[in-house]
């Protein structure tokens, strides 16, 4: 699988995405990630991870593939010992989105590339449990996700805003920040 990172082009600097990691590492390091935050990690039951995206366009193609993929690990693995589970949430509006994301009991939401603008809609706490807000454009962890896979030339690399995670309550494990680059 990193071959096909290092065969990816880059994008030029005229506000276009950058290229993406491919979904199946990104889903991969994702879900590995996220097992390292504290809340996350003490509790117990299935996870809900959200997949958001818009019913057609960009998001909807990541959305859907990362839908897929982190539903085929789920099933082959677990998250800091927990089941998980992924949903595709359709994204129509912002009322729409939170009771989606509170029916379904998502503790982490995927925000799918293209969809940026959306991620301050998504409330970041659900009763006492804080959301992690994860996104598939590494750009995007400046725009308020907590976490997210970029490239470091044709390398993927763990993209953190622990001041944005510190914020809204959540707390990674010492050993994750020690490999991610953090992002402010």
């Amino acid at each position: 699988m990193l071959t096909a990172v290092a065969i990816l082009t880059t994008s030029s600097s005229e506000g276009l995405s950058a290229p993406a990691v491919p979904h199946e590492l990104r889903g991969a390091i994702l879900l590995r990630s996220i097992g390292y935050e504290s809340g996350f990690a003490s509790r117990t039951g299935a996870a809900v991870f959200a997949v958001v995206g818009n019913e057609s366009g960009e998001s909807a193609e990541d959305a859907n593939a990362m839908t897929a993929v982190l539903s085929r690990l789920a099933a082959r693995t677990s998250v800091a010992r927990r089941p998980a589970a992924a949903v595709r949430v359709t994204y129509g509006s912002k009322i729409q989105l939170q009771e989606a994301l509170r029916t379904s009991g998502a503790e982490v939401v995927y925000v799918a590339r293209g969809l940026s603008s959306i991620i301050p809609e998504i409330p970041t706490r659900e009763g006492s449990v804080v959301r992690i807000i994860v996104c598939g454009d590494g750009d995007d962890v400046k725009r308020g996700c907590a976490v997210s896979v970029g490239l470091a030339g044709t390398k993927p690399e763990l993209l953190l805003n622990v001041k944005y995670g510190n914020a809204v309550g959540l707390r990674f494990d010492p050993q994750l920040l020690r490999l991610a680059r953090i992002v402010e």
